[in-house]
């Protein structure tokens, strides 16, 4: 403490001459306590200096044992080494060894099938000679299976021979195919009778060949077929639009006679459903050439049964291969249009269903190219529905123009029958003419769906549209008409009606058979 304080804390502690007996005492004190910190220091001093010594003795021995530790390290290290080079000569000689006999393993399992394959090539071609297919069939998927551990040593001349030796036993197995085939309708297979079972196993090697084999046999046995189809109905006397049915007659009795004899292709080859697609590409474009020769209009009646029959065909295509039978949707939705309840909701629905028809249709873009199409699998993409029968759209103007006509004599007919009054417990007080006008317009709008919805279902639209019209028309003429002329004028009567009660009733009559000709097409 400072001088002050020394001073204050003497004071306090002898405050008057009496206390100081108590000096002595207190220095006593003092000095006792002097000693027993000096006596602290000391030890404390004392045993820092041991502490010293002792911690240089332990890091001696410490780094004693780390030196020791890595010379032991080094030691092992070194010996290690050692057992690695010694390692290395020992498996030298095994590496050696083992790269040897797995060479000489390749080299024998190679000879070996090298060995095979001159065999199985050579007994191929003893039956190919001999045109034993069944046995031919095999032996093809052994050897295909042997040359393909060659494909790595394609480079060598002798395995360049062998494939090609191959290579020309496998053309002269299709020519033999296809020769032998050529046979099949002619009539021999009903005098040789082991023929069927002969051409049956040779589909075993058309399948064994590659499959460009195949179609190319299929091709040419369904234009083979189809042959004696183009001479029958290219004469004068069958290329006729009225002979139609007559084609489709053809094709089915040819697939009914020839069922049995038919059965020697697998199942796999669909060998009627690609003669059917052929057949339908060479009846259209008959027909086709048909129609455009025309000196003159074709006649409706011969035009539409040839259609007609051309649509059940071609529904009895898509039944037998896939797809079901032609949809009737339009005809449920026709029937549903004019009932007396909810009639504007069900045409609405309607409409919106094929607006979202045409725009899925819109968004898939679809190519309606047959060529790009899988034909090999039934149903695998191509429609029977359509191929023939769109020839005929470009000429179904001539029924349009018929149902136009038809819809006018109706028209006349109804509004001339007209009585323009209503029958007794009628309900929705409208004439029976427009019922009966949208009835007809029903019945020639299902009759044309059933035929074709395409363009000519459009142009049919149009006619509808025109027959509306002078409904509305003859409508109109039948209302009554105000005054006109200089009396009129004179008395302020122009444009004014004078009507009598019947009058009346028909204004009444025609504006709620007009607001329900528009509720029905709307």
């Amino acid at each position: 403490m400072d001088k002050s304080s020394a001073l204050e804390y003497i004071n306090q502690m002898f405050p008057t001459e009496a206390s100081l007996y108590g000096v002595e005492p207190l220095m006593q004190k003092i000095h006792s306590e002097i000693r027993r910190v000096d006596a602290g220091i000391l030890a404390a001093v004392r045993q820092q200096s041991n502490s010293g010594t002792k911690a240089k003795e332990d890091l001696a021995a410490a780094t004693c044992a780390v030196e020791e530790l890595m010379y032991k390290i080094r030691e092992i290290k070194g010996k290690a080494e050692q057992s690695e080079m010694m390692v290395q000569e020992i498996c030298r000689d095994i590496k050696k060894l083992d790269f040897a006999k797995k060479h000489i393993t390749t080299t024998i399992t190679a000879l070996h099938r090298l060995t095979m394959v001159v065999s199985a090539v050579e007994q191929l071609q003893i039956m190919a000679s001999k045109r034993q297919y069944k046995e031919a069939a095999a032996q093809l998927e052994a050897v295909n299976q042997l040359c393909s551990h060659f494909e790595a040593y394609r480079d060598i001349p002798k395995i360049t021979e062998l494939r090609e030796k191959f290579k020309n036993i496998k053309q002269i197995l299709k020519s033999h195919v296809f020769s032998d085939f050529s046979s099949l309708g002619t009539g021999k297979e009903t005098e040789e009778t082991n023929l069927l079972q002969h051409l049956s196993d040779a589909c075993l090697v058309v399948d064994a060949l590659e499959p460009s084999v195949r179609e190319e046999l299929v091709n040419n046995f369904c234009s083979r077929e189809l042959t004696s189809y183009e001479q029958i109905f290219e004469g004068a006397e069958l290329a006729k639009l009225d002979k139609t049915e007559r084609r489709y007659a053809w094709i089915k009795r040819r697939i009914r006679t020839n069922e049995e004899i038919w059965k020697i292709f697998p199942p796999s080859w669909h060998v009627p459903y690609r003669l059917c697609i052929q057949f339908c590409k060479k009846t259209r474009k008959q027909l086709e050439e048909i129609l455009d020769n025309l000196k003159e209009k074709p006649d409706v009646g011969a035009l539409l049964l040839a259609l007609q029959r051309t649509l059940e065909f071609e529904d009895e295509l898509a039944e037998k291969f896939g797809g079901g039978a032609r949809s009737l949707e339009t005809g449920n939705e026709i029937e549903e249009i004019g009932r007396g309840k909810n009639t504007s909701q069900s045409v609405l629905d309607i409409r919106k269903k094929y607006e979202r028809k045409f725009a899925a249709h819109q968004g898939t873009g679809i190519e309606e190219n047959d060529g790009k199409k899988e034909l090999s699998v039934p149903g695998a993409g191509f429609n029977f529905r359509g191929i023939i029968s769109s020839c005929f759209e470009p000429h179904l103007t001539v029924y349009v123009e018929l149902e136009e006509k038809t819809l006018m004599e109706n028209l006349e007919k109804l509004v001339q029958e007209e009585t323009w009054d209503i029958e007794e417990g009628s309900q929705n007080n409208v004439l029976s003419s427009s019922m009966q006008l949208f009835l007809i317009i029903k019945r020639s709008l299902k009759r044309c769906s059933a035929l074709t919805k395409n363009q000519t279902l459009f142009n049919l639209f149009k006619v509808f549209q025109r027959i509306l019209k002078a409904y509305a028309t003859k409508l109109f003429v039948r209302l009554p008409r105000g005054g006109t002329g200089i009396v009129a004028a004179a008395t302020g009567m122009d444009g004014q009606i004078k009507t009598s009660d019947r009058d009346e009733r028909v204004m009444c009559y025609i504006v709620n058979s007009a607001e329900y000709c528009h509720k029905t097409l709307t």
